[in-house]
């Protein structure tokens, strides 16, 4: 008797503990309609904090726990394992970074909710890893049912960043296991703009080159128009004129200081220990066109996961935009992240 009171008081107690959980569920396919060069997908998770949050759900508004239904390894690389049945050459590795959800405030009707994500996506082959994609952001939500939207988006959130690697040549430099624990300490130890005091003049093509220190071949000279804004560069070689047009442009280094192309035309970069940063904001560095983020998606269609419900994703860049806007003078250190180019706007973000 006092065995059996024993194991339905165990039962009793799994089956409070499920009924205070919410499961993540797959969303649409991870298919890749080009074409797959990818055979699997593995997740390294070095998430420091399991617990990806709670969320209130139902009438009563319980707040239940967010998980996945086994481990997320298991969980991304069986939804990607069934979205594309014909495998590649190479496997995926997923690095997860961060992984969390959290509320915010009420007004009227609605709540808000943010969903924080960080992740890198590499290449292996073989014992050998070559990055692919890296996103570091927060995804900001706004609904009467703020829970059920929010966990229909956190495997969106995944298949959008997946998704984005299908487009991404990964990089030639290939790394070991041992460098995926800290690849963005890596390539700070290893990058070539960031060991030498001095940077080589020239032309550079991609946020890659300028970080290997690879300027176009030969020598282009910069032609300014009247107010000293670079319009081309121009190399003459074997009678031939090669052109380059300020628009083809990552950035270019004239007397070993750099310059990027940003929306609002060439820009000093500056260098300190945390890395190249420009001094501006979100209004000089991103078209207006782009102020906001719409991205319709929910069940699958021939093209992937999007398609369906149509949800705002504002991420951490779109908060710091509604500030620039209102003090569209103000500028801030904007850094460039070192493992993809694009800008980071965290240090605007927190004034």
């Amino acid at each position: 008797m006092k065995k059996l009171l024993q194991i339905i008081l165990i039962f009793v107690s799994v089956l409070i503990f499920s009924q205070k959980q919410e499961i993540i569920k797959e969303r649409g396919n991870l298919s890749n309609p080009k074409g797959n060069i990818y055979k699997s997908l593995e997740v390294i998770d070095q998430r420091a904090d399991q617990n990806i949050g709670e969320l209130p759900f139902g009438d009563n508004k319980e707040m239940r726990e967010i998980i996945f239904p086994a481990t997320v390894g298991d969980f991304l690389g069986k939804w990607y394992a069934d979205s594309n049945h014909k495998g590649g050459k190479y496997e995926m590795v997923l690095v997860l970074k961060h992984l969390k959800t959290y509320l915010g405030e009420t007004d009227g009707k609605e709540t808000e909710g943010d969903i924080e994500f960080s992740a890198q996506a590499f290449m292996k082959e073989g014992d050998q890893y070559k990055f692919i994609y890296k996103k570091d952001t927060v995804y900001s939500f706004k609904s009467r049912n703020i829970s059920d939207v929010m966990m229909k988006n956190i495997p969106v959130v995944f298949a959008m960043f997946l998704k984005k690697t299908y487009t991404v040549k990964p990089r030639e430099n290939a790394v070991s296991l041992d460098a995926l624990t800290d690849y963005e300490g890596y390539v700070r130890n290893n990058s070539a703009a960031y060991k030498n005091d001095q940077l080589k003049d020239g032309v550079y093509l991609s946020h890659e080159a300028f970080m290997n220190q690879t300027p176009e071949h030969g020598k282009y000279i910069l032609e300014k128009n009247a107010n000293g804004s670079v319009t081309k560069a121009v190399k003459e070689e074997n009678g031939k004129k090669n052109r380059i047009s300020a628009r083809e442009m990552y950035g270019y280094v004239e007397n070993g200081k750099p310059y990027k192309q940003t929306y609002s035309g060439f820009q000093e970069l500056n260098k300190n220990d945390r890395g190249f940063y420009l001094i501006s904001n979100w209004g000089y560095l991103v078209p207006a066109r782009n102020s906001s983020l719409f991205i319709s998606v929910g069940g699958a269609t021939n093209g992937g996961v999007y398609g369906g419900l149509a949800v705002g994703l504002v991420g951490l860049f779109e908060k710091s935009m509604r500030q620039s806007r209102m003090r569209r003078e103000d500028k801030f250190p904007v850094y460039i992240d070192p493992l993809t180019g694009e800008y980071d706007f965290s240090e605007e973000y927190e004034q």
